[in-house]
């Protein structure tokens, strides 16, 4: 039987992360060839360069040479720019029977751009999320460019549905990050005390806190109030770069004035394995990101969710959101850390995310999704 080429461009540490036991299962099975590339903040040094991490796993993966070149409002649309153009002619050399994306970064914008006019199914995992910012309005354009939809709630799979998208087109799958939670090992709290070097007899915190699109400008006061409000709280801290966003630098530039703070450890990137064990073991998670919608949950880890870049995102009882004021964020640290009706009610929380058989589901879709006409072409279904 000719095996099926399933494709996969990875541009950041943090969907590789997640998405790495799914790409090892393709590469694995017998039904299946993988097609990875890599790009993007893996070829950038200031985070870490993690290109290092994927050819480690990989040995054949393709390097796209395209990367963040600026940190305005241009950098988005000149990297897309020049990654259409440069993953056409690698999708035209090695023609993949699908095309595997994930979320609504602007790599995958660009992915289902090109797979469409190739002629060349995608399938989207997350589609339906609602998120806010650009990246809501992005995630729905890559649902409607799509061909086949891998949500990762039933909520998620209706407004697909309502989008015009045929039933027989959309699969509820769960996040595939919940898949790594469940079957990878992850470090043990003295392992993790022992890396980081804090002292185990004291809580410490996680930040991670990224920019939001359309308040660039501001990108550096918003975490400056998150600084002093964890500082506040004198407790020792782990933080982790942001993405390669626009307003990123100016993030970058806050957190550097910290490095010889005796209470901080800054990593520019981490292995995802030991990124989950700092989420697990941390006694709350600051900052913005997705992952603590959607992975903090299945650790019960209270999250302050700071901002609007995650608003009317799907999550669980151990989030609390706040604006971006120190005194907002001091008052809910505080609440996470210390108030027992809140740490009594995440206790027996569930994660609402799935239950960690993502990549089982998307490997038996992929075999057996049967290719030609009626796949590519799409037709809104009211």
């Amino acid at each position: 039987m000719k095996k099926r080429k399933i494709a996969y461009v990875t541009a950041t540490r943090a969907e590789y992360g997640l998405m790495l036991p799914i790409l090892q299962n393709i590469q694995k099975d017998p039904q299946l060839k993988l097609e990875l590339y890599y790009t993007g903040m893996h070829l950038m040094p200031e985070y870490g360069q993690t290109a290092s991490m994927v050819q480690k796993s990989f040995p054949d993966a393709r390097r796209i040479d395209v990367r963040f070149e600026s940190d305005d409002e241009t950098a988005v649309t000149r990297f897309m720019a020049e990654l259409i153009k440069k993953i056409t002619i690698e999708f035209t050399r090695d023609r993949p029977d699908f095309v595997l994306t994930i979320g609504d970064r602007p790599e995958v914008l660009s992915l289902a751009l090109v797979s469409l006019y190739l002629g060349i199914p995608s399938c989207h995992i997350h589609g339906g999320d609602k998120t806010a910012t650009v990246d809501e309005i992005v995630r729905h354009a890559i649902t409607k460019l799509s061909h086949f939809h891998f949500p990762a709630t039933k909520e998620a799979a209706k407004r697909i549905e309502r989008m015009g998208e045929e039933k027989w087109r959309i699969q509820v799958i769960g996040a595939p990050a919940l898949d790594v939670i469940t079957h990878q090992k992850l470090m043990t709290k003295d392992e993790v005390y022992s890396m980081l070097k804090f002292d185990d007899n004291q809580p410490f915190i996680l930040l991670l806190q990224h920019p939001t699109s359309e308040e660039i400008e501001k990108a550096g006061w918003q975490m400056e109030q998150t600084i002093d409000a964890i500082k506040s709280c004198k407790l020792p801290t782990a933080v982790i770069y942001p993405n390669a966003d626009p307003g990123n630098k100016a993030i970058i530039e806050v957190i550097e004035r910290e490095k010889k703070n005796p209470l901080f450890r800054i990593y520019k990137n981490l292995e995802y394995t030991v990124f989950l064990s700092l989420e697990k073991h941390a006694a709350v998670w600051v900052g913005n990101s997705s992952a603590s919608m959607i992975e903090s949950g299945s650790f019960k880890t209270p999250v302050v969710n700071i901002g609007t870049r995650q608003s009317g995102r799907l999550h669980g009882a151990n989030v609390i959101h706040v604006d971006h004021s120190e005194q907002s964020i001091m008052k809910a640290m505080h609440q996470a850390l210390y108030d027992e009706e809140y740490l009594k009610k995440i206790k027996n929380m569930k994660n609402p995310w799935g239950d960690g058989k993502a990549g089982q589901r998307i490997m038996k879709t992929l075999k057996s999704l049967p290719l030609g006409k009626k796949l590519l072409k799409k037709q809104i279904s009211y």
